[in-house]
């Protein structure tokens, strides 16, 4: 399933991936559906719920669109894999699990409920180089529905703060030249979804497992390290020192695990 918050950004892959028009914002295929679901958090998390009710079949989820960046050293039309979700009304952060393949630049992301203009709001997380506004909602609710790593969100960088300038020829445009590299992402997750899930070696598993278990995680909390350090391992990084140096913490209370927790997975999915 794939979800986008307006008509601007959809046309171009309702187009490239020839998918027909169902429904009021809804197109499909065989292969795919794609969603419109209305700007925000609050819009892109009913609209995405309501999918996965109606239809209980979908096996991953991907939210496409657009994302501002407070930094003109980030080029207009850059793409970006999220890594990290920040909502900014919560404080909350939330990791999706980059298992696929992709040659984008990862990121983590600012999700605000209002559009961004002061460039002062980005100190608020620093080491989130872009904002939109519907990747947090979209997050939550298809984590009720699907593991951690069957979700993913990649942006496009349209504007430095003023997106009310862009035109809708250049928003389109900007897209269009990425139309390829995201349909090739595509057909990768299509793809995983029949094959074997992917394993990191057995002296990191069982390293992996070892900290769940002098931790204490819950089982969601260990679920999301094992498929995190998946992630790490699949991209080639060199994750043996960050294991190494958490087997040595030892959390003794469950607010000092659960930031121990956070921290692990932060580093992993640098």
């Amino acid at each position: 399933m794939l979800v986008a918050a307006l008509p601007v950004e959809a046309r171009p892959l309702a187009s490239a991936l020839n998918l027909k028009f169902y429904s009021h914002g809804e197109y499909r295929n065989d292969k795919f559906t794609l969603i419109i679901t209305g700007v925000g958090r609050i819009a892109s998390a009913i609209s995405t719920t309501k999918a996965f009710c109606l239809n209980g079949d979908y096996e991953s989820a991907l939210n496409f669109g657009l994302c501002g960046s407070g930094d003109s050293k980030h080029e207009i039309g850059e793409m970006r894999y999220v890594n990290r979700i920040r909502e900014m009304c919560t404080g909350r952060d939330f990791f999706p699990d980059p298992l696929i393949s992709h040659q984008w630049k990862e990121s983590a992301i600012q999700c605000h409920d209002l559009p961004v203009q002061d460039r002062k709001v980005m100190n608020f997380d620093p080491l989130a180089e872009v904002v939109d506004m519907e990747s947090a909602g979209f997050f939550q609710a298809a984590a009720h529905f699907l593991p951690t790593h069957s979700i993913h969100c990649i942006k496009i960088v349209s504007d430095y703060l003023n997106a009310s300038r862009q035109s809708i020829k250049v928003i389109e445009d900007l897209i269009h030249l990425r139309i390829s590299e995201i349909s090739i992402f595509l057909e990768r997750i299509c793809r995983s979804v029949i094959i074997s899930p992917p394993k990191i070696p057995a002296n990191f598993q069982e390293s992996v497992d070892a900290i769940s278990k002098s931790w204490r995680l819950t089982k969601t909390q260990a679920h999301k390290l094992n498929r995190t350090a998946i992630g790490a391992h699949l991209r080639g990084a060199d994750f043996g020192l960050i294991i190494d140096n958490s087997e040595q913490v030892q959390p003794t209370s469950k607010t000092d695990r659960n930031i121990a927790f956070r921290n692990l997975c932060r580093e992993l999915a640098q």
